[in-house]
């Protein structure tokens, strides 16, 4: 918002959304529920504030380091729920960040040692997110996991926003292990041999589109973070 010379002195909390837990170690959130608590915030913010709306220039997002799965044909949420995962009767589509359910996929991925994890601090943590996009392939139908992309939840939020696919340096290099191109020999950024070592090779194809591509050939990564 353009506030000139004032200053908001109000900070406005969104209505309470759910958290799913219905599984050992599983901790889960929907977009739909998120982007409505942040849409009632929003009003709310403007109204009592008095503003114009035309006045406001921009809106920022941030939020957890977890995991939100849409359809990339429909655009759809895809319920992260097991077993059924579809057929839960629920829109769940975020891994939340405390999901301790990939303990497995998480050793996989520390036991390659490969040169990317010096990014992410020498292994990667369960709370990130490429365990958990693992868990998902190792639990999911073949058929639905191929028609899911992948976001950072920060990314989901701009994605709501925006419409566009692009993804933040910070969300995909400290979560999603992402090199920046020119770092260490990377030429695309994502680690092709990295993600065919895990059993992730199927995000390989056309141009890593399902995790938001390439600079320059499916889309273009934002600096900001």
């Amino acid at each position: 918002m353009d506030y000139g010379n004032q200053r908001p002195d109000t900070t406005y909390e969104p209505k309470h959304f759910s958290v799913g837990a219905k599984l050992t170690g599983a901790q889960e959130q929907s977009t739909t529920d998120i982007w409505r608590c942040i849409c009632d915030s929003v009003k709310q913010a403007v109204t009592t504030s008095n503003i114009d709306a035309t006045s406001i220039r921009g809106i920022g997002f941030d939020a957890t380091c977890s995991l939100a799965v849409f359809t990339h044909d429909t655009d759809e949420p895809v319920s992260v729920t097991g077993p059924k995962f579809n057929e839960s009767g629920n829109d769940h589509n975020i891994v939340l960040w405390l999901d301790h359910r990939p303990v497995e996929e998480t050793k996989k991925i520390n036991n390659t040692n490969h040169n990317l994890l010096r990014y992410v601090g020498g292994t990667m943590s369960i709370e990130m997110e490429i365990p958990k996009v693992l868990w998902l392939k190792n639990n999911m139908p073949k058929e639905l996991f191929d028609r899911c992309k992948f976001y950072d939840l920060t990314d989901a939020l701009e994605h709501l926003a925006t419409g566009n696919e692009k993804r933040s340096y910070c969300s995909v290099v400290c979560k999603q292990g992402f090199v920046p191109v020119g770092v260490d020999g990377s030429v695309k950024g994502w680690q092709e041999d990295f993600l065919k070592d895990v059993g992730l090779e199927d995000l390989c194809e056309d141009n890593f589109k399902r995790l938001g591509g390439v600079d320059g050939v499916v889309s273009l990564k934002s600096s900001k973070g």
